[in-house]
């Protein structure tokens, strides 16, 4: 019998669930376990429809990878990404294995996923941004007057692209920085060629100060 109008709208309406997810990032045997469990917990409390994936580096213990899937999270291994040869001066020494978060790309079999960092909790249910239309990036500005942005001269005159109006950029230094995005949380849409690409501009891209913590916009 072919199924009726109502019974093929459900169909497509599960497909289209089960083919997004949330993911985030996992590396070493520290205590940043912790941190994914209680977004696991978050994402729960707030009724997400979609599972969490967890990206673990191999150097997860066995351990960690259970307390994950006993939280219902959908453990995943990959192989670390290292930066180019003599570009690993960062703000933060951890931040060298951060690169491994572009794996998140070849998850393929997920037509679009939204990453949050293991430290992020979720107040507020976020699901309707899987709804975003398709082909296009999603992320936030990076804000610049952390003092991990000392060294830089954005944070030196007190210069933030989420407020520019508070203080303009001096004309006497140059063109405005370039557009920075924080990578703890966007929304993308898997694909190996994109993957391809990315590899390809970080072996030729010089990158900042906090790797890929924050990326410039092109």
């Amino acid at each position: 019998m072919a199924p009726t109008l109502a019974s093929a709208t459900g169909l497509a309406k599960a497909a289209s669930i089960s083919s997004r997810a949330y993911v985030t990032f996992l590396a070493g045997n520290g205590d940043y376990v912790k941190g994914v469990v209680g977004l696991a917990k978050g994402l729960r409390k707030v009724k997400t429809a979609y599972p969490l994936v967890v990206a673990v580096l191999p150097d997860v213990p066995a351990e960690h990878r259970r307390i994950l899937e006993d939280q219902g999270c959908v453990v995943r291994e990959i192989e670390p990404v290292n930066p180019p040869e003599n570009q690993t001066q960062f703000a933060m020494a951890y931040y060298v294995i951060n690169y491994s978060k572009l794996r998140i790309w070849e998850f393929v079999e997920y037509s679009k996923m939204i990453y949050l960092d293991g430290d992020i909790q979720v107040f507020g249910n976020i699901d309707h941004l899987f709804d975003l239309d398709n082909g296009y990036f999603y992320a936030v500005m990076d804000c610049f007057c952390e003092k991990t942005w000392s060294n830089s001269p954005q944070y030196k005159i007190g210069y933030c692209q989420q407020c520019p109006e508070k203080v303009q950029w001096p004309a006497e230094m140059g063109p405005a920085p370039p557009l920075y995005f924080n990578a703890g949380m966007f929304v993308f849409e898997p694909c190996l060629s994109v993957y391809d690409d990315l590899l390809t501009t970080l072996k030729i891209t010089t990158p900042t100060s906090f790797a890929e913590q924050v990326c410039q916009i092109p």
